[in-house]
C-alpha cells in the first residue's frame, strides 16, 4: 500500500522533480578543476539542494572537504595528489541528511548518494540546446549532468519527499548525501565516507546515483591511469642521416607505434581471459592508448613520445583495498618483455609512470538488497537487468571505510556521460525515482 502510495505522488509532482532538476543544471556545478576561469563550482547547486532538504524537515548535516582531516588516505583512490592538492574546498560543502525511522533498531538503514559536480561543457556550440538552459524537447533533457549524475541524485531526493508526504515512513532509517567533486578524484565521497566511520553511523545498504539506463549494477571496475615515455634521438628529418647506432637519429613516434601494436596484441590475449571477463560486464579489460604526445618539429626527427593509456581492471584482480598491483605489474614485466625485441628500446627502455588509480568494488548477486531492488525496478522498468559498470563509480570508498554495500542505479545512458548533447528522458528520471522509493520502503521495513 506504501509503495503505491508513494508511486501515486511521484506521477502527480513529476513536473515538480524535472523542474527541480533543472534548477541544479542552471546553477552550473563545474567542477573547478574544469571551469578554467569561468568561477564555476558546486555551492549553488548544493545550497539548493540543502534549501530542499530543510524543506523536507531531515536532519541536515554540511562539511566541506578538509584535507588535512584526510591524511591518512593520501595517495589512495579519492585523494590524489596533483588533483585534490590544487583546489579550494571552501564554500562547497558536502551535505549528508537523515530521514529518521519509526524503529531503527529493527528496520534496515540505507543510503541514497550522489554528486552533484559536473565536467566543462565549453562545446557550447555544438549542442543542440546550451548546456546548461536545461531545454526539455520531445520528452527529452538536455543538459550538462542531466546523466551524469544529476537525474539520479534528484530522482533519490524527490522519493523521499514522496515517502515523507504519503506519510509512509518506514522502520528503517533513510540517509541521504549530495558530494562534491567527484568528477576529479572523488574527494568528495571519499569524506564522506570518513566521516559516517568516525560518527559510528552503521548503514545496511546502499544506491548510488550514477546513470545504468534503469539496470541495477552490480560493480564497477578499476580504472588506472598511466604514461609510457618512449625516447629516441633527434636529427634534421629531410637529411641523409647514419644509422643510430653510429649517431644517427631514432624516431620515438615510430618506436611507440611498435608498443601500441604490442599493445595490441596483449589485448587479443586478454580478451580470452577468464580474469579480464566478468559475466555483467560487457566488455573485457583492455589497456587503450587515449592520448598521444611527441615531437618538437616538422622537420626533426622526433626524440621523445609519451603514450597515455587507461587499464580496466577488475574486482576478481584486485587487493584488498580495490587496487591492482599484480595488473600493473603485468603490464611493466610486458612492456619490457617487448622492449627486449627491439635494439634501441632493449639499450633505451620505455618509462612507466603510474598517475592515478580508481579503485572498483563489487555486491554479490546474493545479496539481500539486490533482491529488493530487483523487485522494484522490474516494477516500474519491466526490462531492468543486473549489469556492471564498465567506468568507474565511487561506491568503493563507501564499501571500504563505513562498511555499506553500494549499487549503482539511475535514469540515463552512462554513454552519454560528459558528451556533447547530454541528454535524459524525463520519463526515466520519474521512474528511477519511483523505483528508489519502493526499494526504501520494502528495505527499511525488513528485520535487521
Amino acid at each position: 500500500m506504501g509503495i503505491h502510495m508513494a508511486e501515486e505522488y511521484i506521477e502527480k509532482n513529476k513536473e515538480r522533480l524535472i523542474k527541480l532538476l533543472q534548477a541544479c543544471i542552471r546553477s552550473r556545478p563545474v567542477n573547478p578543476l574544469y571551469a578554467k576561469a569561468h568561477g564555476y563550482n558546486e555551492a549553488e547547486c548544493e545550497k539548493i539542494i540543502a534549501d530542499k532538504v530543510r524543506e523536507l524537515g531531515l536532519e541536515l548535516y554540511t562539511f566541506d572537504v578538509e584535507l588535512d582531516k584526510l591524511e591518512e588516505y593520501r595517495g589512495m583512490p579519492g585523494f590524489i595528489t596533483g588533483y585534490t592538492d590544487k583546489i579550494d574546498f571552501t564554500g562547497r560543502p558536502n551535505i549528508v541528511a537523515k530521514l529518521p525511522g519509526t524503529d531503527p533498531e529493527h528496520g534496515r538503514s540505507v543510503l541514497l548518494i550522489g554528486h552533484c559536480d559536473v565536467v566543462a561543457a565549453d562545446d557550447t556550440d555544438e549542442w543542440k540546446h546550451h548546456p546548461f538552459e536545461a531545454e526539455i524537447e520531445d520528452g527529452i533533457l538536455y543538459g550538462r549532468g542531466c546523466v551524469d549524475e544529476l537525474g539520479g541524485l534528484l530522482s533519490q531526493l524527490m522519493a523521499i519527499e514522496a515517502i515523507i508526504r504519503t506519510g509512509c515512513r518506514p522502520k528503517g532509517d533513510i540517509w541521504f548525501s549530495s558530494v562534491v567533486c567527484e568528477e576529479s578524484g572523488g574527494t568528495g565521497v571519499l569524506a564522506v565516507a570518513d566521516w559516517l566511520k568516525k560518527k559510528g553511523i552503521q548503514i545496511d545498504a546502499g544506491i548510488m546515483g550514477e546513470p545504468t539506463d534503469l539496470d541495477i549494477s552490480l560493480l564497477c571496475r578499476n580504472i588506472t591511469w598511466g604514461d609510457i615515455r618512449v625516447y629516441g634521438r633527434t636529427g634534421h628529418l629531410e637529411e641523409w642521416q647514419p644509422h643510430w647506432t653510429l649517431g644517427g637519429p631514432v624516431d620515438a613516434i615510430k618506436k611507440a607505434r611498435y608498443l601500441m601494436d604490442q599493445i595490441d596484441r596483449l589485448n587479443e590475449e586478454w580478451e580470452k581471459r577468464p580474469d579480464k571477463n566478468h559475466p555483467l560486464e560487457k566488455l573485457p579489460c583492455q589497456v587503450k592508448v587515449a592520448m598521444i604526445n611527441g615531437g618538437h618539429h616538422r622537420s626533426s626527427y622526433p626524440a621523445y613520445c609519451e603514450l597515455s593509456f587507461n587499464i580496466q581492471i577488475l574486482p576478481q584482480e584486485t587487493d584488498e583495498f580495490g587496487l591492482g598491483p599484480e595488473v600493473k605489474r603485468e603490464f611493466e614485466d610486458f612492456i619490457y618483455s617487448v622492449s627486449q625485441a627491439d635494439p634501441w628500446l632493449r639499450e633505451h627502455p620505455p618509462v612507466i609512470e603510474w598517475v592515478c588509480e580508481a579503485d572498483c568494488s563489487e555486491v554479490p548477486q546474493e545479496h539481500p538488497f539486490v533482491k529488493v531492488m530487483e523487485k522494484a525496478a522490474k516494477s516500474t522498468c519491466e526490462t531492468s537487468g543486473l549489469i556492471g559498470s564498465g567506468f568507474h563509480t565511487d561506491t568503493g570508498w563507501l564499501m571500504r571505510v563505513p562498511g555499506i554495500p553500494v549499487i549503482n542505479y539511475g535514469p540515463g545512458n552512462p554513454a552519454l556521460a560528459h558528451s556533447t548533447n547530454e541528454r535524459c528522458r524525463t520519463e526515466d528520471v520519474v521512474t528511477c525515482c519511483k523505483t528508489v522509493a519502493a526499494a526504501c520502503l520494502e528495505w527499511c521495513n525488513l528485520e535487521k
